[in-house]
Protein backbone atom coordinates (compact mmCIF):
# COMPACT_ATOMS: atom_id res chain seq x y z
CA UNK A 1 0.00 0.00 0.00
CA UNK A 2 1.04 3.54 -0.48
CA UNK A 3 1.24 5.76 2.57
CA UNK A 4 -1.81 7.77 1.46
CA UNK A 5 -3.87 4.54 1.40
CA UNK A 6 -2.61 3.56 4.86
CA UNK A 7 -3.65 6.96 6.23
CA UNK A 8 -7.25 6.17 5.18
CA UNK A 9 -7.37 2.96 7.23
CA UNK A 10 -9.37 2.95 10.45
CA UNK A 11 -10.34 0.60 13.26
CA UNK A 12 -12.29 -2.38 11.97
CA UNK A 13 -10.47 -2.48 8.61
CA UNK A 14 -8.52 -5.64 7.80
CA UNK A 15 -5.17 -5.59 6.01
CA UNK A 16 -2.67 -8.23 4.99
CA UNK A 17 0.93 -7.96 6.11
CA UNK A 18 3.34 -9.35 3.52
CA UNK A 19 6.29 -10.49 5.66
CA UNK A 20 9.48 -9.56 3.77
CA UNK A 21 11.22 -12.62 5.29
CA UNK A 22 9.98 -15.05 2.60
CA UNK A 23 6.42 -14.61 3.87
CA UNK A 24 6.95 -16.93 6.84
CA UNK A 25 4.86 -14.80 9.21
CA UNK A 26 2.50 -13.03 6.77
CA UNK A 27 -1.01 -12.61 8.14
CA UNK A 28 -4.28 -10.77 8.06
CA UNK A 29 -4.79 -8.30 10.88
CA UNK A 30 -7.96 -6.43 11.83
CA UNK A 31 -7.08 -2.96 13.03
CA UNK A 32 -7.95 -1.96 16.57
CA UNK A 33 -5.79 1.18 16.36
CA UNK A 34 -3.30 2.47 13.81
CA UNK A 35 -0.60 5.12 13.86
CA UNK A 36 1.69 6.24 11.05
CA UNK A 37 5.18 6.85 12.37
CA UNK A 38 8.08 8.63 10.69
CA UNK A 39 9.66 7.25 7.52
CA UNK A 40 6.53 5.39 6.36
CA UNK A 41 6.52 3.10 9.39
CA UNK A 42 3.10 1.96 10.52
CA UNK A 43 2.16 0.68 13.98
CA UNK A 44 -1.01 -1.42 14.16
CA UNK A 45 -2.57 -2.77 17.32
CA UNK A 46 -4.78 -5.64 16.20
CA UNK A 47 -8.23 -6.64 17.37
CA UNK A 48 -6.61 -9.89 18.55
CA UNK A 49 -4.28 -7.79 20.76
CA UNK A 50 -1.28 -8.44 18.49
CA UNK A 51 1.05 -5.61 17.51
CA UNK A 52 2.61 -5.02 14.12
CA UNK A 53 5.22 -2.46 13.12
CA UNK A 54 6.04 -2.45 9.42
CA UNK A 55 6.57 -0.30 6.35
CA UNK A 56 3.45 0.87 4.54
CA UNK A 57 4.58 -0.95 1.39
CA UNK A 58 4.38 -4.29 3.26
CA UNK A 59 0.61 -3.91 3.72
CA UNK A 60 -2.02 -4.82 1.18
CA UNK A 61 -5.76 -5.26 0.99
CA UNK A 62 -5.43 -8.91 0.00
CA UNK A 63 -3.03 -11.78 0.45
CA UNK A 64 -0.02 -11.69 -1.84
CA UNK A 65 -0.62 -8.15 -3.18
CA UNK A 66 1.71 -5.22 -2.79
Amino acid sequence: MQLKEVRRLSPGDTVYWNDPDDGCCSKFITIRSIKVLEDEMVFIHGADRSDLECYAEELSAEQGEK
